[in-house]
C-alpha cells in the first residue's frame, strides 16, 4: 500500500481544503490562485483543474475569480461543503477504531488522534439516529500488557526517522547489560504492547525496544536511506521482533490438545500447516529469529516437539534442563 502523500490523497480532501483557503484568503484579505492551490496540493495544474471544475459543477460551490484580486472567492460566503456520506457499516467501522487505540498508548500520537477522531464524531453527530458509541456498545477491545514509553523518546526516534539523524542513544538490552550506540533509525513497529525501532547500527541491522532507551540526543549527522529497504521484508524472515541470525527451516509437531488454537492463527508468514490423522499438526516455517522462537516453543511445553532443526532442539532443551535444575536446586 503506498503511504499518503499529498499527490494521492483522496480527492474530497484536496477539494476541502481549496475552500478553506478560499475562506482563509477572504478573511485575510489575500485571496489565494492556482499557484497557491497547486503549492499547498502538491498536485498537477490537470489535476487542479478538475478540482475546480468539480467543484463548480458538481458541488455547486460558489467559487469565482477575482481578477482585480488575482485570486479566488466564494460568492456566498455561508457555504460549505457537505458533509462526507457514510454508509451506517463505515459508521460502526469508525465507532470501533475509536476503541482499538490502545497499541498507541504513551506516545504522542495517542492524543493526536483521539482529537482527530473526536472532530470527526462531531462532524457525525445528527447524521444517525443513534449514536456512535451505541453501534458498538457490545463490543469491546482488550488491550494486551503494555510497556510505558517516554512519549518524549518516542517523538525523537519518529522525527530522526523522518529527517534522516542519526541518533546517539543510552540502551539497555534485554539481558541487562547497558551500553551507548549510534544508531540510523529507519522504521518504527509496534509490537506486543510496546514499539520497536528498526535501525542500522554497527554496520548491522538491529532492533531496540523504545522502553529500553534512556537518553536519546541527535548527532548531528544525517544518513542515506538504504536502497530497497523494505520492513516487510523484516518482518517475513523474523520471528516476533527477533531476528538477525541465519534463516533456518523450522519444523514443529503439536498435540491434538493445542492443535485447533495453533491452526487458526497466523503465526509467521511462512508457515505451512499439515494435520495428522492422530489430530497433531505440523507446522513448517523458515526464520532467522531463532531467540524469540525458542521462547515462543517453550510456552508451547509439553504439547510441542520440534522436529527439525537439530540446533533450535538442542537450544530448546538447554533451557528445558536450565529451568529444572533451578526448581531442583531450591
Amino acid at each position: 500500500m503506498r503511504p499518503e502523500t499529498p499527490q494521492n490523497r483522496p480527492q474530497y480532501h484536496r477539494l476541502r481544503r481549496i475552500i478553506a483557503m478560499v475562506r482563509d484568503g477572504m478573511g485575510g484579505g489575500r485571496l489565494p490562485n492556482r499557484s497557491d492551490f497547486r503549492r499547498e496540493l502538491e498536485v498537477s495544474p490537470r489535476t487542479l483543474a478538475r478540482d475546480l471544475d468539480f467543484l463548480r459543477d458538481e458541488e455547486r460551490a460558489p467559487i469565482a475569480y477575482e481578477p482585480a484580486r488575482h485570486g479566488y472567492r466564494l460568492t456566498d460566503a455561508t457555504y460549505d461543503l457537505p458533509p462526507v456520506n457514510l454508509s451506517r457499516r463505515e459508521v460502526f467501522s469508525f465507532s470501533l477504531a475509536r476503541k482499538m487505540l490502545h497499541a498507541f498508548e504513551g506516545t504522542p500520537l495517542e492524543m493526536d488522534m483521539r482529537s482527530t477522531l473526536d472532530k470527526i464524531a462531531g462532524a457525525l453527530e445528527g447524521t444517525f439516529a443513534v449514536s456512535l458509541d451505541a453501534l458498538t456498545e457490545h463490543m469491546s477491545v482488550q488491550a494486551e500488557d503494555r510497556v510505558v514509553i517516554d512519549p518524549a523518546i518516542w517523538e525523537a526516534v519518529a522525527r530522526a526517522i523522518e529527517r534522516l539523524d542519526i541518533l546517539r542513544a543510552d540502551y539497555r538490552r534485554f539481558d541487562g547489560k547497558s551500553g551507548t550506540y549510534e544508531i540510523e533509525p529507519l522504521h518504527l513497529l509496534a509490537y506486543h504492547g510496546n514499539w520497536y525501532v528498526l535501525a542500522r547500527s554497527r554496520g548491522s541491522d538491529k532492533t531496540f525496544a523504545l522502553s529500553r532507551f534512556g537518553k536519546v540526543t541527535p548527532t548531528g549527522k544525517h544518513f542515506k536511506r538504504p536502497a530497497g529497504f523494505d520492513w516487510r521484508a523484516f518482518s517475513r524472515e523474523a520471528f516476533g521482533i527477533a531476528h538477525g541470525e541465519k534463516p533456518e527451516r523450522v519444523r514443529l509437531l503439536f498435540s491434538a490438545h493445542v492443535a485447533t488454537y495453533i491452526r487458526e492463527r497466523v503465526w509467521h508468514p511462512s508457515q505451512i500447516l499439515r494435520q495428522h490423522r492422530d489430530g497433531s499438526l505440523e507446522m513448517r516455517l523458515e526464520t532467522s529469529g531463532h531467540k524469540e522462537l525458542v521462547r515462543w516453543v517453550l510456552s508451547w511445553m509439553p504439547d510441542v516437539e520440534v522436529l527439525a532443526p537439530r540446533s533450535l532442539r538442542d537450544r530448546v532443551r538447554e533451557k528445558l534442563c536450565k529451568a529444572l535444575g533451578s526448581t531442583t536446586g531450591q
